[in-house]
């Protein structure tokens, strides 16, 4: 089976081809079977090739991670027993577990399989998307039963990225060639996939669970999984009622009609790394001025968004770093950033010269997608009442990220503020984010910043800590970043109550493990 990839996005996968139930399905949802309902296929099964999201759902299921993070983000042994880092932080020393770890098919992953991965994943001619994630590796080796990984440079963010589903670790036999025919030592092994139609998996009998944020300390309670595709939100959630799927993502209205429903299930991701922020083409004045972008901070207000347009299924957040994440501290970024004050917003304004007669006039770029395209508008309506225009600009995704690459490079013409939004599994992405030339040519070009980006990458623990509070502090006072809600996209799942033991951790990994259906 060949598998073709796709090129990555910043929050998640584009919209699938339509499926849709087919007769016997019903059947399949019996006792021992967990079908789940998603509006998009898999790009997939070569985790070194793809990083959407509807992809890294669907290996989760097969593959396995060097290494895990706890509910508190605490990082702790996978398939690798244990690791320890040099002094300098250019060293990595991954314990493997004595005899390996028994793959679907009976081969055994071991330090070779590690070193296969990491070999494969940085290589060049791969182009990964994910290969920058892995920091500057200049070279692997065995010694008995631990991988040594050298790096050329200290990259702190290393181990959480390790425990992410970007960094989902396949047995060697995955790869045949440009064949993929996945092979991991995760709870499900890979049985069929019809494109665009189903993904069908069973129970690895043999599974050894090491995920502290899972129960089951073996194989899956469940003997199927199956994940049917089924672009129309309607006939997700119809499938979901009459009982032919266990789970469907709902949009944002089924949730709430749902979430209040005893017979329902809706299940938010608390651990998702996900955030959302307003940005600005900061070179263009007024807004290259901290004064005119803390006056937007104190325009909008952050739980309008996440009770109303959101349903309140998401939460108001402080932080450029997301809830749950290595360094977020939600008092600490009240204290320097901004929060709903009109008074503030207008009196900022009027230093600046703008008032009733003088209202400031700028561009809002957006792009669509639920939740935030009714934040948008209320977001619109709040910035004129404190003597803000906006004229809303939409686009889809690919096409907003080329408009605004260009416009943030630009030192003249009509002010602009965006949004966006971030995930991952470590609050190193903030270089990804500002670091100049930054995501969508957004970085911020400034010394102490760039440097402050660049050390918290050489520290650990509460030195690393602290320099990322920094970080933080000078993006919110500064006002270059104001956040807004957390999660923001892909977070969304719904069962019968008679499902028990879902849960959805770190990046919205779903884990069917301890799953069972109650009669």
């Amino acid at each position: 089976m060949r598998l073709k990839s796709q090129s990555w996005r910043l929050w998640g996968s584009a919209l699938g081809l339509a499926g849709a139930l087919v007769a016997g399905d019903a059947a399949l949802a019996a006792e021992d079977t967990i079908i789940v309902a998603r509006p998009a296929d898999a790009d997939s099964m070569d985790t070194h090739r793809v990083s959407t999201t509807i992809s890294l759902q669907a290996m989760t299921q097969v593959y396995g991670n060097m290494v895990h993070m706890d509910a508190d983000a605490n990082i702790v042994g996978g398939l690798a027993e244990s690791v320890s880092v040099s002094e300098d932080g250019k060293t990595y020393t991954f314990n493997m577990r004595p005899g390996g770890v028994k793959c679907h098919d009976g081969t055994v992953f071991d330090a070779a399989a590690a070193k296969w991965n990491f070999d494969r994943v940085t290589d060049p001619d791969v182009a990964s998307p994910n290969a920058s994630s892995y920091g500057e590796v200049t070279g692997t080796r065995i010694e008995g039963d631990s991988l040594i990984v050298e790096l050329a440079a200290p990259y702190s963010a290393l181990l959480a990225f390790l425990s992410g589903p970007l960094a989902h670790f396949m047995c060697p036999s995955t790869i045949q060639g440009e064949d993929v025919n996945p092979v991991g030592t995760g709870p499900w092994k890979f049985v069929s996939w019809d494109r665009n139609n189903e993904i069908v998996y069973e129970r690895f009998d043999d599974h050894v669970n090491f995920h502290p944020m899972i129960d089951n300390p073996g194989a899956p309670h469940m003997q199927n999984l199956i994940y049917k595709t089924i672009s129309e939100g309607p006939a997700r959630m119809a499938a979901l009622r009459t009982g032919e799927v266990t789970f469907a993502e709902p949009s944002l209205q089924d949730a709430a009609e749902m979430k209040d429903d005893p017979e329902y299930i809706v299940y938010t991701s608390p651990h998702s790394g996900q955030q959302a922020y307003i940005a600005f083409a900061h070179k263009i004045p007024p807004f290259d001025d901290p004064r005119a972008r803390r006056a937007v901070g104190y325009a909008v207000d952050r739980n309008t968004f996440a009770n109303i347009a959101f349903e309140g299924l998401v939460e108001a957040t402080n932080c450029p770093i997301a809830p749950g994440l290595f360094g977020e501290d939600q008092e600490k970024c009240a204290e320097w950033g901004t929060a709903y004050d009109p008074d503030k917003a207008m009196a900022l304004l009027a230093e600046l010269g703008y008032g009733p007669d003088n209202p400031l006039e700028i561009i809002m770029s957006v792009s669509t997608l639920q939740g935030w395209d009714e934040s948008h508008i209320i977001m619109q309506q709040q910035l004129a009442e404190v003597g803000i225009e906006a004229e809303m600009e939409v686009r889809q995704f690919a096409a907003w990220v080329d408009h605004m690459s260009v416009v943030n490079d630009q030192t003249e013409g009509k002010p602009v503020m965006w949004t966006m939004g971030m995930s991952g599994m470590d609050s190193d992405y903030l270089v990804f984010l500002w670091q100049r030339p930054g995501y969508a040519s957004g970085g911020i070009d400034d010394p102490v910043l760039d440097q402050m980006l660049r050390d918290q990458r050489a520290l650990q623990g509460e030195a690393r800590r602290a320099k990322l509070l920094e970080i933080q502090k000078f993006l919110l006072e500064n006002a270059y970043e104001i956040p807004t809600w957390s999660p923001g996209w892909f977070w969304l799942q719904a069962s019968k109550s008679n499902v028990k033991g879902f849960k959805q951790v770190h990046m919205v990994t779903p884990i069917f493990n301890d799953v069972t259906i109650e009669e």
